[in-house]
């Protein structure tokens, strides 16, 4: 038994190994004319003992294949694994313009031949945008990060659609400077779509492309599917992100050790994605009866669960659509039942998948159904109409009709007497005086006792209740209408907002926890004169507070003052610690910044 056990393992593990191994390649989709870059192929479990090496043409090869090794173990949740990967590196450099293709190379692994897919690496004449920091020959690197430096695209793969047809949006961010870090990042917002996001990766992953004969770093943020709800031009508003750039401040070298001495600074700079319309066209007139919006290209089967049951037993009709557009959305399909069956809401199974730019797979309409009598029964065929794109028209689907026998049930009321249609739902009661005969005498009124509804005080009371609710209807509705002045509340809690931030800002200075501190106290400053103001946070800008402060005649120096400390804020995390005397000194110049504000602002 030990040595089954053992082999049973052993063979588990080598199918595992042979599961999990792969064979990849590595390689810069652009490159510059004069660049060096890898070429790297790498082995992961796959024992071998060979490496069969790809064709490379139009690059010349300047070192290689050199081979590394790398033996990789983790413990996750007190499980162990490990793996073994063998690579393989080439020095390329770049000599001509043009596009070439890098051949496959393939290892042999356990009799099985692993292959790799030709890559296409494009050549671009290299610019001076191009050219590496190190090999610039400035004196002072500049912190000014242009336009063409950084920016960010919201690209959709179709202009001109009809509604309900499935378009995809990618949001990406160029660059060719040195991006360390993203904040204050909004998305877009699809008004008029239904959207899902696809996309949206843990670790950003950049690649290289071509834009314009500059090669770029290129990261995917987003990526969403999306499908028109109304007609005409609609537009995707701007999205937009804040970068925190790392700037190398370089100086002309005088001796060997002044270029260990160059300095980075980080500079932030928010870029924006420029507005995306789109042209949603209404669908053409014409529609048959059977249309409830399906576009894109399906197809439908009907089915039942059993051919033939007994009365009064349940059975379920399945009506499954397949194919690929906007199947999440698609409706209930109509189901014509003979009259002698009763029928529950349809249960639905969604199996539909976002993928290549549409949604796809099937979507499973279940019928429950109980027939209470018995005999043959034709249930009618499903109907179903669908608008197909590639076509420019509508088509209708239509199904076979299905037959079921429906058997007598043994279930009776008693001896010859057939269960109707009804009684399962509660039993039959015998009330013994169900039957009351018509009283034809004219009744006699006579006053019993004394009743509290219509006395004086029944009517006080009634009239009290009446004041109350108006009253605090009135109430209510005074507070509510100062509640929705959004402008008026966040006013009037801007001083309270503010003191709380300045107490816990406090308490991290006295904790030394100086990155929060900082952060508090910048939150704190901002807070306040956005509420002040009135301003949302993308127009939140130290240009639009000074205007808008200048405008309400507020001193010069306390507006100076007042920014100063913001920016004082925001680059006081990465600068060298000043000491605690100049954090406490930060600290009391925001409390008598914010308050001196209160006053002028009253």
């Amino acid at each position: 038994m030990k040595r089954i056990l053992l082999l049973i393992l052993s063979a588990l593990s080598f199918l595992q190994v042979n599961a999990q191994g792969q064979f990849t390649v590595e390689v810069p989709n652009v490159v510059a004319t004069g660049e060096r870059f890898r070429l790297v192929f790498t082995a992961t479990d796959l024992p071998h003992e060979g490496f069969n090496p790809p064709k490379i043409d139009g690059f010349l090869v300047l070192a290689g294949p050199t081979t590394s090794t790398m033996n990789r173990m983790e413990y996750i949740n007190g499980r162990r694994t490990q793996s073994r990967s063998i690579s393989y590196t080439y020095i390329l450099e770049a000599i001509t313009t043009g596009k070439y293709t890098i051949g496959e190379a393939s290892v042999v692994s356990d009799d099985v031949t692993y292959r790799t897919q030709p890559m296409t690496v494009e050549v671009i004449q290299r610019t001076s945008a191009t050219t590496r920091p190190e090999q610039e020959e400035s004196t002072t690197a500049t912190t000014e990060v242009s336009d063409k430096d950084v920016f960010l695209r919201l690209t959709i793969n179709k202009r001109k659609v009809v509604k309900g047809e499935p378009l995809t949006a990618t949001l990406r961010l160029y660059t060719r400077v040195n991006v360390a870090g993203a904040e204050d990042i909004r998305f877009p917002t699809f008004n008029g779509f239904w959207s899902q996001e696809v996309y949206a990766p843990q670790q950003i992953e950049w690649q290289r492309e071509n834009v314009e004969g500059e090669i770029y770093q290129v990261a995917t943020l987003r990526s969403y599917v999306l499908l028109p709800q109304q007609t005409g031009e609609i537009r995707i508003d701007p999205s937009e992100i804040v970068c925190v750039i790392q700037v190398r401040n370089t100086r002309r070298a005088q001796s060997l050790l002044d270029e260990f001495f160059d300095t980075y600074q980080t500079v932030r700079k928010r870029v924006i994605a420029p507005a995306v319309t789109v042209r949603v066209s209404d669908l053409p007139a014409g529609a048959p009866p059977s249309f409830s919006g399906a576009v894109g290209k399906f197809s439908l089967r009907t089915e039942m669960s059993k051919d033939s049951i007994r009365s009064h037993d349940a059975v379920s009709m399945f009506v499954t659509i397949t194919g690929e557009g906007n199947i999440n959305l698609l409706e209930v399909p109509r189901v014509q039942f003979p009259p002698d069956f009763e029928v529950y809401d349809a249960r639905i199974t969604d199996n539909s998948r976002s993928a290549g730019g549409t949604f796809s797979g099937s979507k499973i309409f279940e019928y429950p159904v109980i027939p209470r009598s018995h005999g043959e029964f034709t249930i009618e065929p499903v109907v179903f109409s669908y608008y197909d794109i590639e076509a420019g028209h509508y088509k209708t689907l239509r199904s076979s009709p299905l037959t079921i026998k429906v058997g007598r049930s043994p279930e009776t009321l008693g001896p010859g007497v057939p269960f109707t249609l009804g009684t399962h739902r509660r039993s039959v009661e015998s009330l013994a005086q169900d039957v009351r005969y018509i009283y034809v005498a004219m009744p006699s009124w006579r006053t019993k006792g004394k009743y509290f509804t219509g006395s004086v005080f029944y009517f006080i009371l009634l009239s009290g209740i009446f004041a109350v609710t108006g009253g605090l209807y009135l109430l209510l509705e005074k507070r509510r209408v100062r509640r929705s002045d959004v402008i008026r509340v966040r006013n009037s809690k801007a001083n309270k907002v503010a003191r709380t931030r300045l107490k816990k800002a406090g308490m991290l200075l006295k904790q030394q926890l100086f990155e929060g501190y900082y952060e508090e106290l910048h939150r704190a400053l901002w807070g306040y004169i956005a509420d002040k103001l009135a301003l949302s946070q993308a127009d939140c800008s130290r240009e639009k507070v000074t205007e808008m402060l200048t405008g309400r005649d507020v001193d010069e120096d306390l507006i100076k003052d007042y920014t100063g400390l913001i920016e004082s804020c925001e680059f006081a995390r990465y600068a060298p610690d000043p000491g605690q005397m100049e954090k406490e000194r930060i600290f009391e110049k925001a409390v008598t910044a914010i308050s001196k504000m209160e006053q002028a602002l009253k």
